[in-house]
C-alpha cells in the first residue's frame, strides 16, 4: 500500500499547523435515521450551522438535550445572535428541533421523530426554476456559437443579446479566478501584534488577558452551563473598545463584573460585544450605585455590614469578582 501525504495549504499559508481529526480525541454519535434526514434536508446554510451546533452540544456530550444561549451558539458558529434566533425559530417551526425557554437559557434538542421533520421548503421550487433557467442559458450560449460559425465576426452583436453566457466572462485566467474564488475571512493576513487571531478577528496579549478575565466572571455566573467562547472574537471586541472607543481596560473589567452583581444584567451580559453595546447604561448603573442608590425602585442598597453601599463598596466588590475567580 502506498502512503499518501496530504498537505493543508490553508494551514501553511496562515502560518498554522495541521489539525487532524481523530476519533481518539472524541466523536459525536448520532442515529443513522437522523443522518439520512440530514442528507435530504433543505435548509439554509445558517440554519444548518445552528443545527450542527445543537447536535454537537447534545449528542457530542452524550446528552439528549442541553441548555444554551443565543450567545453561545453565535460564538460556536461564528454568526450573529440575530441570525441564530431566526434559525432557531425556523428549525422549531419545521419540527427539526425542539426549543423551549428554561430560565435565562433555552432548552434545545434534536427532534428524534424524524418523520415529523419538514424536509423540503419553498426554496426547492426556486432551485428547480433556477436549474431550468440555467438550461435556457446553455441553449442561448450554444446558439451564439452557431452564429459565430455561420456569419463570422459580424454576428457578435447578435451574440451579445444572449446575456449571462460564458462568452461574457473575463477572458484572462486571473480575472476568472477572482470571480469564481473570492477571498474568504480565513485568508486575512496575520497581524504582527496579535496574540490570538481567527480570520479577521484578532487581539493583542492585553486584549486576550482581559477576555480571560471576562470568561472567568461569566463562568462564575453560568456554572456548569458555561461553554468556552470564541476568544478571538472576544479579544477583537475588546481591542475595538480600547482603540476606537478609548475605554480603559480596568473600567471594562469593572463594568463587566458589576453587571454580574445585578439580577437583570447578569442574564444579558455574556460577551464583550454586549458590554460595548450597553456601555452607557452600565455606566449609569455604576454612577447610581456610586451615589449609594439601587435601581431607583428599591432605594438604597444595604451591604453586608448593614450600611448603604457606597461607590467604593461597589468598586471593591466588582474588583474582587473580577480578580479572585
Amino acid at each position: 500500500m502506498t502512503a499518501v501525504n496530504l498537505i493543508d495549504f490553508n494551514a501553511k499559508r496562515n502560518g498554522g499547523g495541521q489539525v487532524i481529526a481523530d476519533t481518539d480525541d472524541g466523536y459525536t454519535r448520532t442515529a443513522n435515521a437522523i443522518q439520512d434526514q440530514l442528507c435530504r434536508l433543505d435548509i439554509s446554510g445558517t440554519q444548518f450551522q445552528v443545527l450542527n451546533a445543537i447536535i454537537r452540544s447534545t449528542y457530542g456530550y452524550n446528552k439528549k438535550q442541553d441548555r444554551v444561549t443565543n450567545t453561545y451558539l453565535a460564538e460556536l458558529t461564528g454568526i450573529s445572535e440575530k441570525s441564530v434566533r431566526k434559525a432557531l425559530e425556523a428549525l422549531t417551526e419545521r419540527k427539526i428541533i425542539t426549543c423551549t425557554k428554561s430560565g435565562i437559557m433555552k432548552l434545545v434538542a434534536v427532534n428524534k421523530v424524524v418523520s415529523e421533520w419538514v424536509v423540503k421548503s419553498g426554496k426547492a421550487e426556486n432551485l428547480s426554476r433556477n436549474a431550468e433557467q440555467m438550461v435556457q442559458r446553455n441553449k442561448c450560449s450554444n446558439k451564439a456559437e452557431q452564429m459565430v460559425q455561420q456569419v463570422g465576426i459580424n454576428g457578435s452583436s447578435e451574440r451579445n443579446k444572449c446575456s449571462n453566457t460564458k462568452d461574457n466572462l473575463p477572458k484572462t485566467t486571473n480575472q476568472r479566478q477572482i470571480i469564481m474564488s473570492p477571498p474568504t475571512a480565513d485568508d486575512a493576513p496575520i497581524k504582527p501584534d496579535s496574540a490570538i487571531q481567527k480570520g479577521k478577528h484578532w487581539g493583542t496579549a492585553e486584549d486576550l488577558a482581559i477576555a480571560n478575565q471576562f470568561e472567568a466572571i461569566l463562568k462564575n455566573t453560568l456554572g456548569e452551563h458555561h461553554r468556552p467562547p470564541n476568544m478571538a472574537l472576544w479579544a477583537n471586541d475588546i481591542r475595538l473598545m480600547r482603540t476606537q472607543d478609548k475605554r480603559d481596560p480596568k473600567h471594562m473589567v469593572s463594568l463587566f463584573a458589576l453587571a454580574h452583581t445585578d439580577n437583570f444584567w447578569k442574564t444579558n451580559m455574556h460577551s464583550p460585544a454586549a458590554l460595548r453595546k450597553h456601555w452607557a447604561r452600565l455606566a449609569s448603573l455604576y454612577n447610581e450605585r456610586k451615589a449609594g442608590y439601587g435601581n431607583g425602585q428599591k432605594g438604597i442598597t444595604i451591604g453586608a455590614d448593614g450600611k448603604p453601599m457606597t461607590g467604593q463598596d461597589w468598586g471593591k466588590k466588582a474588583r474582587e469578582l473580577a480578580v479572585n475567580l
